[in-house]
This record gives structure tokens, C-alpha cells and sequence, in this order.
């Protein structure tokens, strides 16, 4: 029977990230994808004119109408936004015990654009994280939720440390690291690095949504964490060799690509 994964994200106009990249991987991953749409963006490769957050009632109506349905076997959670949003996925992951669950906490676009108010970035720390399985921070959201500057594989394992205290298992994407592509996943008890040659490629839109959902769906189908974190490297990985055009500013990575470039 396929897996569901269940999607709580928001966006993207283009679709090179956000939920049309999470639909992607999912599907290239051979499960089915439910979602909730916790923002909508008015976006394009060059940057974000504007966002509208989905109220937090009606966040909440699309919640019980996939769990009155379907009982996810993981879900994935990306953009939130504002503080009813977060609230409403709290309350939501708490009321039907959905399990296991990924959190990638998008706090800014790659133009740099705020993507979470700061009320409801103390609100998501302090409520959400405790009900996540594992979460996926690049180098700066990891910065942001440790409170220390990343500049190397050393400061990966410290702030990795800080962040296991909040409550879940912890992934940090050194996709930014200078010469290497360098995943951490640390599980309270001991690191795991997943390392492959870094891959110089201007498109790379989308490469964090990539990640946390292979990470979900590869938890959905029974793997383990650090088996899921592995699988999710090598997804990523091929979404950015498989990666392309698109508009005037950088383009998305393509987890649809032919495997067969990847090795």
C-alpha cells in the first residue's frame, strides 16, 4: 500500500520550492502526498512580492478534513509564518498524533526576506519543536535556534548539540559549507555525517524542501532516522545535479531527474 505523507507548507507561485517541491519529491519517491497550505506567496526567482497567511481556522478545517480520511505515515512541515499558524499546527499534531514528524523551519527566503514573525518563531521553539521527531535547520536557522555562529563542522556538532535540547532529533544541511556538502544528524547520542563532494551549481532553489521531504517519506517507509537523513543527502544531492533554469534569477533543483545522472 503507498505511503501518505502529510505536507504542512506553504506556496510557491513558480513552484520551484515550497509545497510544488514537496509534491515533487514525494511522488519521485513513489508515496502520495496530502497537504495543508499554511501560506500563499506571490513569488518568482528573483524574490517575494508578497505573502498571505491562511487563516488559522481554516488551517485547522484542512487538518480534520485529511485525518477524518487518511492517517498520514509521516508528516512534513515547512513554512508557517505567523504565530497562528504555528499555534494551529501544534494544537493539530498534539490532537491526532501524527507520527513521525520532520519540522523544516524556513525562517527566510534565499533572497533573504523574513518568512516567520518573531512572536511566532519563540512560539515554535518553545511548542512545536518538543512534538518534532527531527528537525532540519540549514546553517542559518541553525545559527538563529542555537544562538551561535556556524562556521565550520565543529560549530555543526555544537549547535547541534543546543537544538537536541529543545526536544528532537536534529539534521543541519551543510549544503552552505565552503568545499564539502556535509549533512550532520545528531540523535542525543552521537553524530552521524553524510559527506559528498560539494556541487558548484547556481540553481539550487527548493534544495531544503527537497531534503525534509525525502526525509519524511523515507520515515514513512519504515527506515529509521539516520537511514531516512541518508536517503534525503542522496535525493538532494541528485535534485541539484538534475537542477535547471528557469526565469531570470536562480532556478529550482529537480528531484524528478534521471537517477542516472547522480552516480
Amino acid at each position: 500500500m503507498i505511503k501518505c505523507v502529510l505536507v504542512i507548507a506553504g506556496s510557491d507561485s513558480l513552484g520551484g520550492a515550497g509545497i510544488q517541491a514537496d509534491i515533487r519529491t514525494i511522488a519521485s519517491l513513489r508515496a502520495h502526498a496530502a497537504t495543508i497550505i499554511t501560506s500563499l506567496t506571490a513569488q518568482n526567482s528573483m524574490g517575494i512580492r508578497s505573502i498571505h497567511h491562511i487563516p488559522s481556522s481554516f488551517i485547522k478545517d484542512q487538518f480534520e478534513a485529511v485525518m477524518e480520511d487518511v492517517m498520514p505515515d509521516a508528516a512534513k512541515i515547512g513554512m508557517l509564518g505567523d504565530l497562528g499558524a504555528v499555534q494551529a499546527v501544534a494544537e493539530c499534531l498534539a490532537r491526532y498524533h501524527i507520527s513521525p514528524v520532520v519540522l523544516d523551519p524556513v525562517l527566510r527566503a534565499s533572497t533573504g526576506r523574513p518568512l516567520i514573525e518573531s512572536e511566532a518563531l519563540v512560539f515554535l521553539r518553545e511548542n512545536l519543536l518538543p512534538l518534532t521527531d527531527v528537525v532540519t535547520p540549514n546553517l542559518y536557522e541553525a545559527e538563529v535556534l542555537s544562538g551561535i555562529r556556524l562556521t565550520s563542522t565543529q560549530d555543526m556538532e555544537e549547535a547541534a548539540l543546543r537544538i537536541a535540547q529543545m526536544g528532537p532529533n536534529v539534521v543541519i544541511t551543510g549544503g552552505h559549507l565552503k568545499g564539502e556538502c556535509a549533512d550532520l544528524f545528531y540523535d542525543s547520542k552521537e553524530f552521524h555525517w553524510f559527506r559528498s563532494q560539494k556541487i558548484d551549481a547556481p540553481h539550487t532553489h527548493g534544495s531544503g524542501c527537497v531534503f525534509s521531504s525525502a526525509l519524511a517519506t523515507g520515515m514513512a517507509m519504515g527506515k529509521n532516522a539516520v537511514e531516512a537523513t541518508k536517503m534525503a543527502h542522496e535525493t538532494t544531492r541528485c535534485a541539484i545535479i538534475n537542477s535547471y533554469v528557469l526565469g531570470k534569477g536562480p532556478g529550482p533543483v529537480n528531484p524528478l531527474g534521471p537517477v542516472q545522472a547522480c552516480d
